[in-house]
């Protein structure tokens, strides 16, 4: 009877005879082979492989995948950079309306989607602002991200995603669009910096120069120049606001941040309000 390769394997591995047990015992040596390192000849042929792969990369994001995004959108400004990450490029699903400003970097993998539930709903994002891999914009609406901005959230969106209040339609497939009245506009304020696993909800309005820390899920409003952290979020700490900014933003945006520092109870989790 002829074994099929599936059932010799199995054999193998049971090793069920002494014949069995020697094909075992094979199989594990040649897993086992390493092929002997040369510290000059594999470290030449490292550093080819990495030159030869970077090149190739930023060829192609140059002349094709950097392009063909920047067509999607409604304006991109200087200094645009696309790193890649696999994908290639970006994509932009639904009839987002995407405005980049100058000296932007994001990357291939990011997802840009726009909600059929409005027209044209818009994502903005400020100048010099860093977008890492694997954000994910869900925009039913607005979503503005600020300036000089590093954003490694894995989830942004002014919208729930899915209906909420009528189970019938989100036992259909895909679970239904949201309504117009639970889609509510996000602002991210100039200077913020969302780590890994942040999460940026409906209606929330963040603040200048706020750093949230990993896992935060944002919501209502957060004071600028705070730590923040946690499910519900809470201020850690006040962080400085340097005397240097009431240069650039201005008298009156800089007064505006210390007085609402005096407002901030850090340690405690503020009164979110109904959602």
């Amino acid at each position: 009877m002829t074994l099929s390769w599936r059932e010799l394997s199995v054999k193998i591995r049971r090793r069920e005879t002494p014949f069995y047990e020697r094909l075992y015992t094979f199989a594990k040596a040649v897993r086992g082979i390493s092929f002997p390192m040369n510290k000059t000849l594999h470290g030449f042929l490292y550093r080819e492989w990495a030159l030869r792969t970077t090149l190739w990369h930023e060829f192609w994001r140059v002349v094709y995948y950097e392009p063909i995004f920047k067509s999607q959108c409604v304006s991109v400004g200087e200094n645009f950079r696309m790193h890649y990450a696999g994908n290639g490029s970006a994509k932009i699903c639904g009839d987002l309306q995407v405005h980049i400003g100058s000296n932007v970097t994001i990357f291939d993998n990011i997802a840009f989607v726009g909600l059929k539930v409005l027209d044209k709903p818009e994502l903005h994002i400020g100048d010099n602002t860093y977008i890492g891999p694997e954000v994910k914009f869900r925009v039913g609406r607005k979503i503005t991200i600020g300036k000089y901005c590093m954003i490694v959230s894995r989830f942004i969106a002014d919208n729930p995603g899915h209906q909420i209040d009528d189970v019938m339609v989100r036992m259909q497939s895909g679970g239904g669009q949201p309504t117009s009245e639970t889609i509510r506009p996000v602002i991210v304020g100039d200077y913020c910096w969302f780590t890994l696993g942040t999460a940026v909800y409906p209606g929330t309005v963040v603040g200048d120069g706020v750093v949230a820390k990993l896992g935060t899920h944002l919501k209502r409003t957060v004071p600028p120049f705070c730590l923040v952290s946690g499910n519900p979020w809470k201020v850690e700490k006040k962080l400085p606001v340097p005397e240097e900014l009431k240069d650039i933003v201005g008298a009156e945006r800089y007064e505006s941040y210390l007085d609402a520092h005096r407002d901030v109870d850090v340690g405690k989790y503020p009164v979110h309000g109904k959602e």
